[in-house]
């Protein structure tokens, strides 16, 4: 039985409109059809959140390890019932010995066990599949010097410094301080 689906995507963003062409074209190549949703950011955004697609195409902010992005993925605290708002997790995924993982990780310092739980929390989505990472986008922002000192730079990269990255956007309010 062939398979066939649609894909919500944000139909302001070209990039993320040819994205979601080649998607449709790779999977056409192995008999599988998806039928693009290119929505305005309203309509778009509420169907995310509230569950109502069938395959999404969207991204997530990371932060300075793998375990945030992850967590926003994988979290069932991060999820909601189907037609109600998720915080991040709106694909719905569900398991309580990822949960105890995530848990575990906010709760050492220690590199060598966070390492440990990032190891496993990828084996979790090689064997569950809750989330098809398709792409990464590149990391780009813009600052001024002339008023603030402190911004994330190569030699310092401690946060992703964009504003609408989370949680790093409250690491970089605190390490700039005013010129002058």
């Amino acid at each position: 039985k062939p398979l066939s689906f649609t894909i919500l995507n944000n139909g302001g963003f070209s990039d993320w409109v040819a994205a979601v062409q080649t998607i449709q074209q790779s999977l056409k190549a192995v008999g599988i059809q998806v039928t693009p949703q290119n929505l305005n950011s309203t309509t778009y955004q509420t169907d995310l959140y509230t569950g109502k697609y069938q395959l999404g195409y969207g991204a997530e902010t990371g932060g300075p390890t793998p375990y945030y992005e992850l967590r926003q993925w994988l979290y069932s605290a991060n999820s909601a019932p189907i037609g109600t708002a998720a915080g991040s997790n709106f694909e719905r995924y569900s398991n309580p010995a990822t949960d105890k993982l995530i848990n575990e990780y906010a709760k050492t310092a220690d590199t060598a066990t966070q390492h440990s739980i990032v190891n496993q929390l990828q084996k979790v989505m090689l064997s569950q599949v809750p989330v098809i990472p398709v792409t990464e986008a590149v990391d780009w922002f813009q600052y001024d010097t002339g008023s603030f000192s402190g911004w994330p730079t190569p030699s310092d990269p401690y946060a992703q410094p964009a504003a609408y990255n989370y949680p790093d956007w409250g690491q970089v309010m605190l390490h700039l301080t005013p010129k002058g």
